[in-house]
């Protein structure tokens, strides 16, 4: 298998694991089961929308890696405000209330009702402020996580650098240090997957470590320090020693950063191909849509492009008719791989 083939296979789960998932999100398990007595086995979606937040952010996050220098809070912040005032689609809550303190006022989210619009200037606070401000203390969604997979196509090479660009990626909309240690270990493990390496927990937690304290004092601007909080460090531990039937996926914390990482680590250190491995996490219901575009993006880089099935990919180009490719966002990324 090609470098080329396992970075197209991240960019297209991440399409494919989303679309799969988004008509069944919030769905309990049992809904899931009964509703689909034969599984989860097609994509179901219907054209004719514009892309959903896990998709267009990734999307977004894979165009800003092509910078000279990286990512910048900044630029992900006005990215992020351009995309509501003309998308928004499937935007999480906390997204929302960031974007409406840095913006002045909530998105327009103008696509959701058909019209084109025109993005209005921010008028609030710097995006980092509104950030911490949003957060107040205990929000650790999962909408980072979500979008931060395609810095590992870039920077597979480079641990210290993927664990700081992970970091920031996070740092406009979701503030808590949960949710910048869950970016970091899941690109660790994408990353991992892009060389065909399996890497075990503590080798995982290991690289995480190291290369927050490698990109120390960069980001203690935004509250994190070298040392994992003990939550996350229990949640790998856990996850290196479950199944996907172990957790509750469907439950009040489905939209939790740390059971999304569980996810996507599950299915990292146990799932035998693409499309059994992506049933399986869109099948235990939850946050399906994330959770399968997360797992997803693990599982192409895991396996490649082509083991993920024609019929997919294939739905997935009909919905997505007139969006950017996939596979060409990998391709530019790839183009830029750095190592250390």
């Amino acid at each position: 298998m090609t470098d080329t083939d396992r970075a197209r296979g991240l960019m297209a789960g991440i399409a494919v694991g989303n679309l799969l998932g988004i008509v069944m999100e919030g769905w309990p398990r049992r809904r899931i089961s009964r509703e689909f007595p034969e599984g989860v086995t097609e994509i179901v979606a219907m054209p004719g929308y514009p892309d959903d937040d896990d998709l267009a952010q990734a999307i977004e996050i894979a165009d800003a890696a092509t910078a000279a220098g990286g990512l910048d809070v900044d630029d992900l912040g006005r990215r992020f405000w351009a995309w509501a005032e003309t998308n928004g689609a499937g935007m999480g809550g906390l997204t929302g209330d960031v974007l409406a303190l840095y913006g002045g006022s909530y998105p327009l989210r103008v696509a959701g009702n058909g019209r084109s619009g025109t993005v209005r200037t921010p008028q609030g606070m710097p995006i980092v402020e509104a950030s911490q401000q949003a957060w107040a203390g205990g929000r650790a969604g999962n909408g980072a996580l979500m979008r931060c997979t395609p810095l590992a196509i870039r920077w597979r090479d480079n641990p210290h650098r993927l664990v700081r660009e992970s970091v920031l990626s996070a740092v406009p909309t979701h503030w808590d240090r949960r949710c910048g240690w869950s970016c970091a270990l899941a690109n660790l493990a994408v990353a991992g997957a892009l060389r065909g390496e399996i890497l075990p927990a503590k080798a995982l937690l290991r690289s995480a470590q190291d290369g927050m304290a490698a990109s120390m004092p960069a980001l203690r601007d935004f509250g994190y320090s070298a040392e994992i909080p003990p939550s996350v460090s229990e949640a790998v531990t856990l996850a290196s020693r479950s199944s996907m039937d172990n957790l509750r996926f469907d439950g009040d914390d489905m939209g939790y950063t740390l059971l999304s990482l569980q996810a996507a680590l599950i299915s990292y250190w146990r799932a035998n191909d693409f499309e059994s491995g992506l049933r399986e996490v869109v099948e235990a219901g939850g946050d399906t849509d994330i959770n399968g575009a997360i797992v997803g993006a693990v599982l192409g880089a895991q396996f490649g492009l082509a083991a993920i099935p024609e019929r997919w990919r294939r739905r997935v180009d009909e919905i997505r008719t007139g969006h950017v490719s996939m596979e060409a966002s990998a391709d530019r990324l790839a183009a830029l791989a750095e190592v250390a």
